[in-house]
């Protein structure tokens, strides 16, 4: 065999394999982290929007608005196990400095169907959306 190619050959497969890992641990859990936070957000911007339409006060929470708070939360589940168990440890950092802290959000969204007062509720959504490093008033 031909020196050159076997170098060509070993270099390919050393490329290859570090493409393979870069986009195996690095690349796809990132990208299901900010796709779960972009779920979140559509849940929770559903949810505001449905509230808002809802007559009054006195009105009690539907299905469906229950079915969207418990979609929201599960998204809000599945991105705290993201960032703890899949993201790499650099990418957390980033976050971090960014301030975003997916487990604080999740803590605000847990008990959201008890609180009864609209702008209370709007309010935790804001300041989880805010943790989650999502500004619900511009979208980027």
């Amino acid at each position: 065999m031909d020196s050159p190619l076997l170098i060509a050959a070993g270099a390919s497969f050393i490329a290859g394999l570090l493409g393979y890992i870069i986009a195996r641990l690095w690349i796809k859990p990132i990208v299901r982290y900010n796709l779960t936070k972009r779920k979140l957000d559509r849940e929770l911007t559903r949810y505001l929007v449905q509230m808002n339409a809802s007559t009054g006060p006195e009105e009690p929470v539907g299905h469906h608005r229950d079915t969207m708070l418990r979609a929201a939360r599960q998204h809000a589940v599945d991105l705290v196990a993201c960032f703890h168990e899949e993201i790499p440890y650099w990418y957390r950092l980033l976050l971090e400095s960014r301030k975003e802290s997916p487990t604080e959000a999740s803590g605000l969204l847990t008990n959201l169907s008890k609180i009864r007062n609209s702008e209370q509720v709007m309010r935790r959504i804001e300041r989880a959306r805010t943790k989650m490093g999502i500004n619900g008033k511009e979208k980027t």
